[in-house]
This record gives C-alpha cells, sequence and structure tokens, in this order.
C-alpha cells in the first residue's frame, strides 16, 4: 500500500454536485487555514488582554526589561533585542536553505 498513489479528480475529492463558492479545494482549504489561525491568534491575544487587565501586580515595564541582557546585569541598552533579531535572521536564512536544498532534490 506504501508504494500506491491515486489520482484523484475534483469530483471525486468532494462528492457534491458543485464546490462551495465555485472554488479548488486547495483554494477552500488554504482559505479555512487563515480563518482558524486568526480565530487562534485572537482568542489568544483577547486571552492575554484579560488576563493583564484582571493582574492585580504591576507587569514589567518594557523600558527596563530590554535595557539589559538577562544574568549580565544593567549597561547594556538593546543588546537583547538585537541578539533576538540576530537569532531570528539567521533562521530564517536557515529556513531559506532548506527549502532550496529541497527544491533541487
Amino acid at each position: 500500500m506504501a508504494g500506491h498513489s491515486a489520482q484523484l479528480d475534483a469530483k471525486t475529492l468532494w462528492g457534491g454536485k458543485e464546490s462551495p463558492f465555485q472554488t479548488s479545494y486547495g483554494k477552500l482549504m488554504m482559505w479555512f487555514f487563515l480563518v482558524s489561525d486568526a480565530l487562534t491568534f485572537s482568542g489568544l491575544l483577547i486571552s492575554y488582554g484579560f488576563t493583564r487587565h484582571s493582574c492585580q501586580v504591576a507587569w514589567p515595564i518594557g523600558e527596563e526589561t530590554f535595557n539589559s541582557l538577562p544574568f549580565l546585569g544593567h549597561g547594556y541598552p538593546l543588546l537583547y533585542v538585537a541578539l533576538m533579531t540576530f537569532i531570528l535572521i539567521v533562521s530564517s536564512v536557515t529556513m531559506v536553505l532548506a527549502v532550496e536544498a529541497g527544491h533541487r532534490m
């Protein structure tokens, strides 16, 4: 069974008479993903807002939080943010190289 692949047409994928909204299956699933992703993150952000608003303890001040590297003391303004940005860029480059290598296979 692992060596078999099936060729499916649009009629087999959608057993109804017409495709919903006259779109392809891939486009419909992409919209489903986008809507579910938006609802997930909006739920997370709303719960964060409610939690922060109802909390009695003062939250950290951003100017103090990003003023130094953790465990190294003060005196290094925005070095922590620069480090996180560098890590993000390096991971993005790694992902681009992986996708390019995948296309060459």
